[in-house]
């Protein structure tokens, strides 16, 4: 499976099977996010399961079943931060959909109690990605709150504001932000929006509004669904980091 097959695969997971992850699979995933703190200066953290066999409990009303191991993303409280954090935090989700494990982002729903993570001075532990083998059918529990979620997801339209509408704009950008539109969002709410002022002008990203500060990290995730896509229609690029950085 490649990165652009992993974001049309790619739900957010809430069931998981008693199915241990590999070694050499978790093994990949702690190298992945070593290679991403290297990087970034962010502080991911990959879990498993204890000496007990215990790893982190899910709340029962949003998860049927707990993971075999987890990523801790953490960073310091400061909005570029938590923007990289999604960026990044979704670079590894997508890198164990290729490997063919299911994930989901969390930033509320688990029992920090249970939650295993270690933090530097001014870090904070902002979302966790439980990670694991999903049911080969989903179970209705998460049949039914994925239909909840995505029923208060936006239209595709609504991710885009240009001098034409979508549907007109360059195919690669109409690809592009197709794939934001497939990713998940930390709120549900899908709050960021690409602007073009004119056809061949840079593309920026903007939030529509900031409530709980999760917004960051969604505007994260949303540029590395583009930036992808951009690039696998021969448009290489990079983000300007924070609200209104463009592609370029």
């Amino acid at each position: 499976m490649d990165i652009i097959q992993a974001i049309e695969k790619r739900i957010s997971c809430r069931a998981f099977t008693d199915q241990q992850v590999e070694q050499e699979k978790f093994d990949a995933l702690v190298e992945e996010a070593t290679r991403i703190n290297e990087e970034t200066g962010l502080h991911f953290q990959i879990f498993g399961p204890r000496a007990d066999g215990t790893v982190i409990n899910m709340s029962d009303k949003m998860f049927a079943g707990n993971p075999p191991c987890y990523a801790a993303l953490v960073a310091k409280k400061d909005p570029v931060e938590e923007e990289k954090l999604g960026y990044y935090g979704e670079r590894l989700v997508l890198f164990a959909e290729m490997m063919g494990l299911s994930t989901c982002w969390v930033a509320g729903t688990f029992d920090r109690a249970t939650t295993r993570v270690d933090l530097d001075e001014g870090e904070v532990l902002h979302d966790v990605i439980p990670i694991g083998y999903a049911p080969a059918k989903i179970p209705l529990k998460q049949r039914t709150i994925r239909a909840g979620i995505r029923s208060r997801s936006k239209a595709l339209d609504d991710l885009y504001r240009g001098p034409v509408p979508l549907g007109d704009a360059p195919e690669w950008i109409q690809a592009c932000v197709d794939a934001v539109w497939k990713g998940p969002s930390a709120i549900n709410e899908q709050p960021v929006v690409f602007v073009q002022d004119d056809v061949d002008g840079p593309v920026r990203a903007e939030l529509i509004r900031v409530k709980s500060g999760m917004e960051y990290t969604d505007l994260g995730i949303a540029k590395y669904h583009f930036a992808v896509v951009a690039d696998a229609c021969g448009v290489a690029g990079a983000w300007e980091w924070g609200v209104g950085g463009t592609f370029a």
